[in-house]
Order: C-alpha cells, then sequence, then structure tokens
C-alpha cells in the first residue's frame, strides 16, 4: 500500500474520531440540558390512605357477603329437599345462580380497581408535574434521593 493510500485512510480515521467524539458531547450536552428530576412516592400508604379504595374494599365486603347469604340459603332449600335427584337438581341451579352473580360481582370489582389505579396514577402525575419532577419511583425502589411527594399525594386522595 502507499503512502499516499495510508494517509487517506489515517485522515479518514481522524475525521470519524472527531465525528464520534462531537457527536458524544451533543448528546451529553442535550440530556444534561434536561437534567431529571426525580420523585418518590410511598404507594402502599397512598393506597391505605385512598377514599376510593377504601369505597371499593368495603363494597366488596358487602358482595361477598352477599354470596355467603345465597350460599347459606341455598343450602337451607336444598337441605330441606327429601329426594336425592331433586337435592342434585337444586344444587346444581343455585350453585350456577352463585357463580354468575360472583362473575359479575368480579367483573364490576376489577373494572372498579382498574379506573382508581389509573386515577391515582393521574393524581401522582400532577402532583409530580406540579413540583417540577419528571420521574417517579416507588419509595421502596429507592435507596436514597428524589423529593418524597408522598404527602401531597396522600392529601389528595383522602
Amino acid at each position: 500500500m502507499s503512502n499516499e493510500n495510508r494517509m487517506n485512510y489515517g485522515l479518514i480515521f481522524l475525521v470519524a474520531i472527531v465525528a464520534a467524539v462531537l457527536g458524544s458531547l451533543i448528546t451529553y450536552k442535550t440530556v444534561c440540558a434536561n437534567k431529571a428530576a426525580f420523585a418518590v412516592v410511598d404507594l402502599q400508604r397512598v393506597v391505605l390512605s385512598s377514599k376510593e379504595i377504601a369505597a371499593l374494599s368495603n363494597n366488596r365486603q358487602q358482595q361477598l357477603q352477599e354470596l355467603r347469604k345465597m350460599a347459606d340459603e341455598a343450602n337451607e332449600k336444598i337441605s330441606a329437599e327429601k329426594k336425592e335427584d331433586a337435592k342434585k337438581e337444586l344444587s346444581q341451579k343455585y350453585l350456577a345462580e352463585i357463580n354468575a352473580k360472583k362473575d359479575v360481582f368480579d367483573k364490576t370489582h376489577a373494572s372498579g380497581l382498574q379506573a382508581a389505579e389509573q386515577n391515582l396514577n393521574n393524581i401522582i402525575n400532577d402532583v409530580a408535574k406540579s413540583e417540577g419532577m419528571t420521574v417517579v419511583l416507588t419509595k421502596s425502589s429507592v435507596v436514597n434521593g428524589g423529593k418524597d411527594i408522598t404527602d401531597a399525594v396522600v392529601e389528595l386522595v383522602k
């Protein structure tokens, strides 16, 4: 290989290194100009303080009591029946009714929990934005650092 070709490759290599360094510097400056501000939130405390979650929990307890009452009434009617065939039919009938009711309750509860979770996330995001935070982490996953916004969030969910 001639000296002229070596110089061309050397020059190309030098230009590539300079371009890579400049690209890294530009990326670094862009990232550093938009420093992330971290917030932390104690999700367990927020959930335990949430009136919406408490209402869902109370509603779930009422649903479970209603299912227990249905089962108790069904057991009484089945026990009162004398014929084994009739007992079996009643048992299947009541079991189907109870399972259908349970499915409705489960779907209602799941959609309520999903809506409550979305609402809590929106509240957390709103508090973080008002505090100038760009990233929110759960407090349990952070060893050190971040601004704790739990108290502000708890005040809004009570």
